[in-house]
């Protein structure tokens, strides 16, 4: 009974694998682009905003300001990316069809 059910476990395995598969590599392609082109475009902010300041009496303060707005903004990016992390467990269905099938046979015995 154990081996007619190993086959069936290991297709649910392979498909769910697939799945968790494309999800992660969509995830990382996204956060990637977004790391990249969002840290572009906050450093030429960043230089566009200082060279603004640079004849003024402002310019250190400015490139703190700066510094802070970067920080405050990478705070951000790390909450919402914890705040979107996936809560269901992987391989979820694989665990519910095993414990069924343990369950069965205690049944059974």
């Amino acid at each position: 009974m154990v081996m007619e059910h190993a086959s069936a476990y290991l297709h649910l395995l392979t498909i769910e694998a697939k799945i968790q598969g494309a999800i992660l590599v969509k995830q990382v392609v996204g956060y990637a682009i977004a790391a990249l082109f969002g840290l572009l475009a906050v450093v030429f902010l960043g230089i566009a905003v200082i060279v603004t300041f640079w004849e003024s009496d402002y310019r250190i303060l400015v490139a703190w300001l700066v510094f802070l707005a970067f920080l405050a903004v990478a705070g951000v990016g790390v909450f919402l990316g914890r705040k979107h992390v996936s809560t269901s467990a992987p391989l979820l269905h694989v665990r519910e069809e095993i414990k069924r099938d343990v369950d069965l046979i205690k049944e059974s015995l």
